[in-house]
């Protein structure tokens, strides 16, 4: 009769729309990432902080990392006088991750406690790395430059992608996680977590300069993600460029929102959005994010070690099947410091530190 084939062509109607859906959930979503089951262990000796950049130059690649020799001291501590951590630099060559040899280093000024370091290649083939560095008293914060035109073995000072310019003493008054990019016109971009605006409501911000002198000097700060209600605290930053040419910031944001991830797009890399952008589930603490040549992008984090993709520049996100280490804070897991990186062979490499005393790396296909 005339209501069960009215019945019949809704439920007919109802399923080819789930089957659309479901084919366009498909088609939007690649294939998976593999994880190889083998740990590759980096030559590093009480290392953490782990930076890769892959392939800068043929089949080699460099890995830095901060070595620690010596107890850090608990917040601002003036009578700290032992020598400070030195960061490191090793060679490997290809995908051997793991027949690296140490090449050069920077060691810290006097007791500053100087970490957290990355190298980017520029375009006319030098190396530029960036790290932070604090007085132990915390009257002083910075974040060197430095640069190499032999490939890793020598670095020269160049100048401060920031440094505070009044002491405080104050631990949550200081300069953290400097992230560089090399922006399409051989600038480079560096972003970092920064709370000296704390005392006109800023928390922390993630803010960004800009060099085109190849680092010897910076332009004036740009509020990349920021929030002006004394409790946000956007920070530890990413940035990378996607298949479309516009550039994506990943960073966290503690105090408002429990150090979840957000992220923002923009067209040029110099022009963001007010506010804090918006969030990637499953994500919590120091992200990363990378794009794979076939245009996905990748993100994970330091407390739950996900691997979140997107297929659509950022429209939409999902987790992979699983992670490339299957670590969380939420579990009793280290906080570890990951990153993401293409090898010269198609495959992504996920590097972490905090697992053990030495630079963790694991490769996977998809």
């Amino acid at each position: 009769n005339k209501e069960s084939m009215m019945v019949n062509n809704n439920m007919f109607s109802f399923i080819s729309i789930m089957v659309v859906m479901m084919m366009v959930v498909m088609m939007v979503r690649g294939q998976p990432i593999y994880w190889d089951s083998n740990t590759i262990t980096v030559p590093s000796t009480n290392a953490g902080w782990g930076r890769l950049t892959p392939y800068f130059s043929g089949n080699l690649s460099l890995l830095t990392y901060t070595e620690y020799d010596n107890a850090l001291p608990n917040g601002c501590d003036a009578g700290y006088s032992l020598p400070g951590p030195t960061v490191k630099v090793n060679l490997n060559d290809g995908d051997d991750w793991g027949n690296g040899k140490l090449i050069g280093w920077v060691d810290s000024p006097a007791s500053h406690i100087q970490e957290q370091s990355m190298i980017i290649a520029l375009s006319n083939g030098n190396l530029m790395m960036a790290m932070r560095n604090r007085q132990p008293d915390c009257n002083w914060f910075g974040l060197p430059i430095v640069v190499s035109s032999d490939g890793g073995y020598q670095w020269n000072f160049v100048s401060q992608l920031d440094q505070t310019t009044k002491p405080t003493g104050l631990f949550n008054r200081g300069l953290w996680e400097p992230f560089l990019f090399l922006m399409d016109n051989g600038c480079v971009a560096g972003f970092y977590a920064d709370e000296t605006h704390a005392d006109q409501g800023w928390n922390q911000i993630v803010g960004q300069r800009v060099s085109c002198d190849d680092g010897a000097s910076w332009g004036s700060e740009i509020y990349a993600a920021a929030q002006q209600d004394g409790v946000s605290r956007p920070g530890m930053p990413g940035v990378a460029r996607l298949s479309n040419g516009n550039i994506i910031l990943v960073f966290e944001v503690c105090g408002s929102d429990n150090c979840n991830i957000h992220y923002k797009i923009s067209e040029d890399g110099v022009t963001w959005q007010q506010g804090l952008g918006t969030q990637i589930a499953s994500q919590a603490n120091g992200p990363y994010v990378q794009v794979t040549p076939t245009g996905r992008i990748l993100v994970t984090s330091a407390c739950t070690n996900q691997i979140s993709i997107s297929d659509d520049n950022g429209q939409t996100w999902y987790l992979n099947e699983s992670p490339a280490f299957n670590v969380a804070c939420s579990s009793g897991g280290a906080s570890t410091w990951p990153a993401i990186y293409n090898t010269a062979n198609g495959r992504v490499a996920v590097s972490v530190s905090g697992l053990s005393s030495s630079i963790e790396v694991r490769e996977g296909a998809y």
